[in-house]
């Protein structure tokens, strides 16, 4: 329990607090709509894009700390141990990507809080499979940290929010995470499962992140976080059903090797 609990706290030291971005002092109370606590941030460059530029370092750091976290577990696991990580890495990433259209503290709290969320369970899930795999913290740290160490090598806040808001970076996410959900598919559809309607949910998936990209392009504001929502919905529809079809399997699987 105590390895545990120590294991938890170095996590969250390591992913959760370096998510808190400031943003008091940045705002300013709008006038347009007097029935609302709304608040904008300032139509000042040297207010908004600091903040979305920051946000975007955060980004493109925490995600180094998670590619450095995959590899110790792939390692550890003999690559069994990492799907759900990289799952949560793909949907905290799809949180950061509309970052450098945003205009509103709404938007940017929203977006900030999410990833806050996605870091949280990545968090639990690494405690998990360090338990599970009897991992060494300083060892996955040593990973954590070569990964990093370019990222902060290079350190360009203006690089990074061009990492964001790169078309070629959204594609790779969105790509690997199409080639994995259709990875799944086909090997569950190779024990004989039917897999139409997870499929379906990843067409659907792959659907929705088109019209993000789209979105995001034509700089549609007000549908990215319905797009967002819908994404996620579909996402733990998705990775749902295919643990079901998957402890429905192992229970096939256990009841053939009993069988007289």
């Amino acid at each position: 329990m105590k390895r545990k609990e120590f294991l938890r706290t170095g996590m969250i030291l390591l992913f959760f607090s370096v998510l808190f971005v400031p943003v008091a002092g940045a705002l300013t109370q709008s006038t347009g709509q007097p029935d609302s606590q709304r608040y904008v941030i300032q139509e000042n460059v040297k207010i908004i894009s600091p903040l979305r530029m920051h946000i975007a370092y955060v980004g493109r750091t925490q995600q180094a700390r998670m590619d450095g976290v995959i590899t110790y577990i792939d390692g550890i696991s003999g690559g069994t141990g990492t799907t759900g990580l990289r799952q949560i890495q793909e949907d905290y990433l799809t949180a950061a990507f509309p970052v450098p259209m945003m205009h509103t503290v709404e938007e940017i709290t929203t977006a900030r809080e999410e990833m806050q969320r996605q870091s949280i369970l990545f968090t639990d899930e690494t405690n998990i499979q360090m338990v599970k795999f009897n991992g060494n913290f300083t060892d996955m740290r040593s990973s954590t940290e070569a990964a990093l160490r370019p990222v902060e090598e290079s350190f360009s806040c203006l690089r990074y929010a061009s990492w964001l808001a790169s078309q070629a970076t959204r594609s790779r996410v969105f790509n690997q995470s199409s080639e994995r959900r259709t990875a799944i598919l086909e090997d569950l559809s190779l024990h004989g499962l039917d897999v139409t309607y997870p499929k379906d949910l990843s067409s659907q998936i792959d659907e929705q992140q088109a019209e993000l990209e789209s979105a995001l392009l034509q700089n549609r504001d007000g549908v990215l976080l319905s797009i967002n929502s819908g994404l996620k919905v579909l996402k733990q529809q998705f990775r749902s059903t295919v643990e079901v079809y998957r402890m429905n399997l192992q229970a096939q699987m256990k009841a053939a090797e009993w069988t007289p």
